[in-house]
């Protein structure tokens, strides 16, 4: 059997491809950047308004690299715009594995706030938006929560993070970045330190530490490297 070739350019990726896709095959890192092209034709489109051949360049990319998140939001805002409400709903739910970063989080709560408006379940939709805007500040998550209170004919109070994350739990949605995606991206970052691979290890590292503002990670990247690159974490969650 032949060997699938993937194209992943960072260690990061390499546990997630493993952990998350491989299964019992077998891969080959491509030589070739057979991403970039697809993703670049995805955008031209997308600016064209043409969301059906985007989203065909959008899925080829993702086929090239299943973890690579531009990948999958762009297949998710094609999603919105063909008024694919379940397969946006798809690929969000995937996207969660791959978040690794608190904006690729913040996308994730936005992109299921986008699915439960469709669904209209407004409060868990607020939920979502709100919870959202802990991770990252975005004008789409403000005018989605100003559109929901119109819709609704009410304000949207601005519940306690508390509050927020039981509407999220009753409704089987996580309230953090996933524990595996953590751990492999600190296993990522202890192999690239062990095989001198200085600037790699400092962004799994990085990762981490974006996510969880976890102090132990930060003594790290003190100990390690130039805390000048260090991410401001911002809102704690």
């Amino acid at each position: 059997m032949s060997k699938k070739d993937v194209c992943l350019r960072h260690i990061s990726e390499v546990f997630l491809y493993e952990y998350y896709c491989l299964g019992d095959d077998e891969y080959e890192i491509s030589v070739d950047d057979t991403l970039t092209p697809h993703k670049e034709k995805a955008k031209e489109l997308l600016l064209a308004g043409n969301y059906s051949d985007s989203q065909q360049e959008w899925l080829s990319a993702h086929f090239e690299n299943p973890v690579d998140m531009e990948a999958i939001l762009g297949i998710i805002l094609c999603c919105k715009q063909l008024g694919d409400i379940e397969g946006e709903y798809s690929y969000t739910i995937e996207s969660y594995n791959y978040c690794c970063t608190r904006a690729e989080l913040a996308a994730y709560y936005r992109n299921l706030g986008w699915y439960y408006l469709e669904k209209y379940k407004p409060e868990v939709s607020a939920a979502c938006y709100l919870y959202s805007k802990y991770f990252e500040e975005s004008q789409q998550a403000d005018a989605e929560l100003e559109f929901l209170k119109k819709a609704i004919g009410k304000n949207i109070v601005e519940k306690d993070i508390n509050k927020i994350q039981k509407i999220l739990k009753d409704n089987e949605i996580p309230t953090e970045a996933s524990p595996v995606t953590l751990a492999l991206l600190y296993k990522a970052a202890e192999e690239a330190a062990d095989c001198g691979d200085n600037d790699q290890a400092l962004d799994c590292y990085r990762m981490v530490y974006d996510l969880t503002a976890d102090e132990e990670i930060g003594k790290i990247i003190l100990k390690l490297f130039d805390p000048k690159t260090m991410i401001n974490h911002g809102n704690g969650v």
